[in-house]
């Protein structure tokens, strides 16, 4: 996405953050996402109407072909929703002026409700007809959103997530929330999926935001030719709001996935699950997690309870627990995860001596739109074929991008194939001289990682100069103790030559 490109949403934001005096930020965000949801719902439904009258229905007799374009099969077995007519943009379009015009909207969406009961029910909420909006309100909001145009290719572009996104991003800034909380940049959901190589099975994201991990899997099988019931979605989101995004998210693409809402940390809700994949990009460095509230003996924690002041290791154990037998793993993670000392330190030490780890990569920094913190990509194996065990491939990938904006960073298809195809030649066994690449890539034995205290920070061990940004604090502290000890040793050296010299000439000291 070029800067340019954000002129778009950009117009959208301006017009309708005018009417947002009018209600609480928390309630309008339900307010402006609903309707933005229901005209893409709309939009993806006429684009396939109109293929079907050019495609199928002209085929028929031509008493025929409107009750062709109004079977709902033929949009289902394409990832289309069919929208009855009383749930349809142009018939609230055609509606926006009426006084009730808020119970049309919410009439709509029970009506959708009751047509996807387990995609829809209770993911938008019904509040037009009581909300602090007369009719003109809503017809402005209605005409403005009538000007979306989505485009032909836009799923593939993900159109809608970028709206989506934009919004978000917008809403939590007026929340005073940090915002970029609820998306992993495409471009990195992009990478993992293509690393682990996702394609039947069971696939699970227990921190799942809106949902972008599943899209970009959902676009590999697509572009794979698999059906998209091969691959069975499980996930888990402690935000009530960005449940629903998720809920959507899917329902948008005419596919179905076992979405809970609650807290992965205390209340795991598939406890009982163990997945084929596992993708996610949870809260970094969360404190105040809640370690006094979990359950003696709870069997997530095979290396250790982390701190009360970050979960990192929280997350990274509740990913090893419900790998199936031969599952993988791929996650974003904070830095600090990579060096930490103490505990989490420990824990880290015990998952790499278990040879869980297969894989680590430094991204560069900017990858999030909101937030420049750098982050760390992981992958995670149950069980490791022989010729990968005791190994893990190192990619310091931190050179590697496009700068899109200032504020953001990707990569792209040539960045992703370069890192996939690294990991390829690492799973298939060949030659170490085939993959090494000094710089950026290196296979490196447990044996070299425990010489190097355990510590997983790629530029170690591709052979890059070790920068502040690769050293942990409690690195960083280590290092300046052992300088000032030095320093303070060799001042203890000088004033006792000092002193000799002063003992010689017969001076008292």
């Amino acid at each position: 996405m070029k800067e340019k490109d954000l002129i778009f949403e950009d117009k959208l934001w301006k017009a309708a953050d005018k009417l947002r005096k009018k209600v609480e930020v928390h309630e309008y965000k339900y307010i402006v996402l609903g309707l933005i949801f229901l005209r893409y719902l709309s939009f993806a439904f006429e684009e396939k109407r109109k293929e079907i009258e050019e495609k199928e229905a002209k085929h028929f007799p031509e008493d025929l072909r409107f009750k062709v374009c109004e079977d709902r099969d033929f949009y289902m077995a394409n990832g289309t929703l069919y929208v009855p007519e009383k749930a349809r943009w142009d018939y609230i379009r055609k509606n926006a002026n009426q006084p009730n015009i808020g119970e049309i909207i919410d009439q709509a969406i029970e009506i959708l409700e009751n047509e996807y009961p387990k995609q829809l029910k209770d993911v938008i909420p019904k509040i037009y007809s009581r909300v602090n909006l007369d009719s003109h309100d809503f017809a402005y909001l209605i005409n403005l959103f009538s000007q979306i145009h989505f485009g032909k290719d836009h799923q593939a572009k993900d159109i809608f997530g970028r709206i989506y996104e934009y919004f978000l991003g917008k809403f939590t800034e007026a929340e005073g929330k940090k915002g970029g909380e609820f998306y992993t940049p495409r471009s990195l959901t992009r990478l993992i999926v293509e690393i682990l190589d996702v394609k039947e099975g069971r696939i699970f994201d227990p921190a799942c935001g809106s949902g972008g991990f599943f899209i970009s899997a959902l676009e590999k099988l697509q572009r794979e030719g698999i059906g998209n019931e091969r691959l069975s979605i499980y996930a888990q989101e402690s935000k009530e709001f960005v449940w629903k995004v998720c809920k959507m998210n899917l329902a948008i693409r005419g596919v179905e996935g076992d979405i809970r809402w609650g807290d992965s940390y205390h209340d795991d809700k598939f406890f009982d699950l163990r997945a084929d994949y596992i993708v996610s990009n949870p809260p970094f460095n969360d404190s105040e997690w809640g370690r006094d509230r979990v359950k003696p003996n709870d069997p997530r924690f095979k290396y250790g309870l982390p701190p009360e002041n970050n979960a990192n290791y929280v997350w990274i154990q509740h990913y090893i627990y419900h790998l199936a037998p031969n599952g993988k793993a791929g996650f974003v993670m904070a830095n600090g995860a990579l060096s930490v000392g103490g505990v989490e330190g420990e824990i880290r030490r015990k998952i790499i001596q278990d040879d869980l780890i297969y894989g680590i990569i430094a991204t560069p920094p900017k990858m999030f739109y909101t937030v420049s913190l750098p982050a760390s990509l992981w992958f995670i194996r149950k069980t490791k074929p022989e010729h990968m065990k005791g190994k893990i491939l190192f990619i310091y990938a931190k050179k590697m991008y496009k700068s899109i904006s200032r504020k953001q960073n990707i990569f792209t298809e040539e960045h992703i194939a370069k890192i996939v195809e690294k990991f390829r030649k690492f799973e298939r066994g060949e030659p170490e001289e085939m993959i090494n690449e000094v710089g950026f890539a290196k296979v490196a034995t447990l044996e070299e990682v425990a010489k190097n205290g355990y510590v997983l920070t790629p530029g170690r061990y591709v052979g890059i100069k070790l920068d502040e940004e690769d050293i942990s604090f409690e690195e960083k502290m280590s290092q300046y103790s052992k300088e000032l000890s030095e320093l303070l040793r060799k001042e203890a050296e000088l004033t006792e030559k000092i002193r000799e010299v002063f003992k010689s000439l017969g001076w008292e000291v």
